[in-house]
């Protein structure tokens, strides 16, 4: 069933416009095989799918400010989770499987629920080792926002994920904003 899914899911991914919704998923399933070797097929879908289907709520639908950015991260949680759910139900899996799948796609209950913050560290890993450098290099914001951003994504982070993210090699300048973030 799992092979089905993931050629499923794959499919679908292969839609984003930009083309990067595929190697997103792949990042995210080779954090998840380092930070949990022994991972379940419901961990595998929910790290493959974080961005499954986001280019259906572009950014520039809601405000372009803080409560903006929140709210289309809550539209996309959902989002994301019932289009993998659909996927999933067409593969065959079963109510509670996909329950499951969901509520780490979703980030239910991220504090208390190992499973969502597993997924929470997995997406937060990628971004630091694959996508912070790009975004930083635009230089859209100051250093002072940067640090208040790897704050933020510190903040999200497992004690576990912290020290992977500390083995992480950065180009210098992210690295030096990392250090100020922390100190």
């Amino acid at each position: 069933m799992i092979n089905t899914a993931i050629q499923l899911i794959n499919k679908v991914l292969k839609e984003d416009p930009k083309g990067e919704a595929l190697i997103y998923s792949q990042q995210c399933f080779e954090w998840l095989k380092k930070l949990r070797p022994d991972f379940t097929e419901a961990q595998e879908i929910a790290a493959r799918c974080q961005h499954f289907r986001r280019w259906d709520i572009p950014r520039e639908d809601f405000p372009m400010d803080k409560k903006g950015y929140y709210q289309w991260r809550i539209k996309l949680y959902t989002y994301q989770a019932e289009k993998t759910a659909d996927i999933l139900l067409n593969a065959g899996y079963s109510k509670d499987f996909i329950d499951e799948v969901k509520s780490m796609i979703a980030k239910e209950n991220l504090r208390k629920s190992e499973n969502s913050q597993l997924i929470e560290d997995v997406a937060c890993l990628v971004f630091l080792e694959h996508y912070i450098e790009p975004f930083a290099s635009t230089k859209d914001y100051s250093e002072e926002k940067w640090v208040k951003i790897i704050q933020k994504t510190w903040g999200k982070m497992s004690d576990k994920a912290h020290k992977f993210a500390l083995e992480i090699n950065y180009p210098s300048p992210i690295l030096n904003l990392i250090k100020k973030a922390l100190t």
